[in-house]
C-alpha cells in the first residue's frame, strides 16, 4: 500500500507540474486544463469504484479503463475550447474508436466469469479494509495512468499547426495498423482457446507466433499514432511531452503487465518457461 500511495503522490505531482509549464504559447503557470482532464477522470474513477463496491468485483475497472480516455479527451477538448479544432476532434476520434473496441472486447471476455484472479489476490491482501483500499490501489492509479498515458492527447490538442491531408493519412496508418494488430490477436487469441484440443497448450499460431503479446504491441501502435500528431508542431517540448504516452504505455506492457501474464502462465503450463527463452515479450519476432 505505502508503494501505491508513493506512485500516486508522483503520478499527481507531475501531473499538476505539466499542467502548469505546458502551453500553446509557451508561457508558464497559465492554464490547469490537465489537471481538468484528471479530475473528470478520477470522478469516473470515483463512480466506478462505488460500483465496484456494490456488485463486489473490482476488475470492472478493466472494461472502462478505454471509456476513461474518453472522459479525459472530451473533457480536455472542452476545457482547452478544442471544439472547432480538425486536429483534437480526430484525435478524440480515434481515441473513442479505440476505447469503444477495447471495452467491448474485455467486456464480452469478462462479464460473467467473476473477478479476475489479480484483484482476486489483492482482496485477500487488503481483508476487510479492501473497500477503501481499493480506491488507492486500483482506481486512483488506473486514473492516474490513464492521465499520464493520455498526455499525448494534451500535447495533441496543444498543437496549433493546421491538420494537413498526409499528416492525417501517415497518423492514422499508424494508428489503424495497431488497431488492428490488437485486434486481430485478440480475435486469434479466443478462437485458440475456445478449441478443446487446445487446453493447456500455449498459443503460437498467427500474430501470436512473432511474440508472447502482439495484443499489447498493438496497443501500443496506437499510442505511437496519437504521439504522432504532435510531431508536426516542431516544437520539442510538445514533442518530447506527447512521446510520454507510448513510453509510459510500453514501460507498463514490459515491465509490469506482460511479466505479470507470464508468471501467470508458467503456472499453468510447465513449458512456458522455455517458450519466454526462444521469444519476444513485447516486439515481433519474425523468423
Amino acid at each position: 500500500m505505502k508503494r501505491i500511495m508513493i506512485f500516486n503522490t508522483i503520478a499527481i505531482l507531475l501531473i499538476t507540474i505539466i499542467s502548469y509549464i505546458s502551453t500553446p504559447d509557451n508561457q508558464m503557470l497559465s492554464n490547469h486544463h490537465l489537471l481538468t482532464g484528471f479530475a473528470s477522470v478520477i470522478g469516473f474513477m470515483a463512480l466506478l469504484w462505488i460500483l465496484s463496491l456494490i456488485v463486489k468485483d473490482a476488475s470492472i475497472v478493466d472494461i472502462f479503463w478505454g471509456p476513461a480516455f474518453i472522459v479525459f479527451s472530451g473533457s480536455l477538448l472542452i476545457a482547452m475550447n478544442q471544439v472547432y479544432s480538425e486536429r483534437s476532434l480526430f484525435i478524440l476520434f480515434l481515441v473513442s474508436v479505440w476505447a469503444l473496441r477495447l471495452a467491448s472486447h474485455i467486456g464480452f471476455r469478462n462479464i460473467g466469469h467473476g473477478e479476475d484472479f489479480r484483484y482476486v489476490e489483492w482482496r485477500k491482501e487488503g481483508g476487510a479494509n479492501y473497500w477503501w483500499f481499493s480506491f488507492f490501489r486500483v482506481f486512483l492509479l488506473q486514473g492516474a495512468l490513464c492521465t499520464l498515458v493520455g498526455l499525448s492527447i494534451y500535447f495533441g490538442y496543444l498543437n496549433n499547426t493546421p491538420l494537413s491531408f498526409i499528416e492525417t493519412i501517415a497518423c492514422s496508418s499508424i494508428f489503424f495498423i495497431g488497431l488492428a494488430w490488437e485486434s486481430i490477436s485478440d480475435l486469434q487469441l479466443k478462437t485458440f482457446k475456445n478449441n478443446p484440443s487446445n487446453k493447456g497448450k500455449i498459443c503460437k499460431t498467427g500474430l501470436w507466433k512473432y511474440s508472447r503479446h502482439p495484443n499489447y504491441f498493438g496497443d501500443l501502435l496506437v499510442w505511437v499514432s496519437i504521439f504522432s500528431f504532435s510531431i508536426s508542431s516542431q516544437n520539442i517540448y510538445l514533442v518530447m511531452g506527447s512521446f510520454l504516452s507510448p513510453l509510459i504505455m510500453g514501460s507498463i506492457f514490459y515491465y509490469i503487465t506482460g511479466p505479470i501474464m507470464d508468471q501467470a502462465m508458467m503456472k499453468s503450463r510447465p513449458d512456458y518457461k522455455n517458450y519466454m527463452e526462444s521469444s519476444n515479450s513485447l516486439f515481433p519476432k519474425f523468423k
